[in-house]
């Protein structure tokens, strides 16, 4: 199962999801993907690049989607994440999370995995 709550993303390990990225500029103006754009998500422990990377992802569609290969092996537990947009034209930014404190990005604890839930079949 999947949930997105107050900027914060909670998946059970072993699932299969996806979830749409909005983009919107700081006007509120809808971005659509062009061809050549691509949107990454990159899952690390901790944030920051001296963190090791536990799951990166990347789409050419507006869609981020994690198969159970993706998250099998993770810890249970909180992550940081970030989504990155390289448009075609070079430019890169990160549109996720999109939350600030004191100006800087609140990449923390965004990413919650949790344990896996079988169902019952007698």
């Amino acid at each position: 199962m999947l949930t997105i709550n107050d900027g914060t993303i909670c998946l059970n390990r072993g699932d299969d999801v996806s979830f749409q990225v909005t983009l919107t500029d700081e006007d509120g103006n809808e971005y659509r993907m062009e061809s050549g754009d691509t949107l990454s998500l990159t899952v690390r422990p901790q944030p920051g690049e001296d963190s090791p990377v536990a799951l990166f992802t990347q789409s050419i569609t507006d869609t981020i989607v994690l198969t159970k290969a993706d998250t099998k092996d993770l810890e249970v537990g909180r992550y940081s994440a970030a989504i990155r947009l390289r448009r075609s034209d070079g430019r890169s930014m990160i549109v996720y999370p999109v939350l600030k404190t004191h100006g800087r990005l609140k990449a923390w604890n965004n990413f919650i995995i949790d344990p896996e839930v079988d169902t019952y079949e007698p």
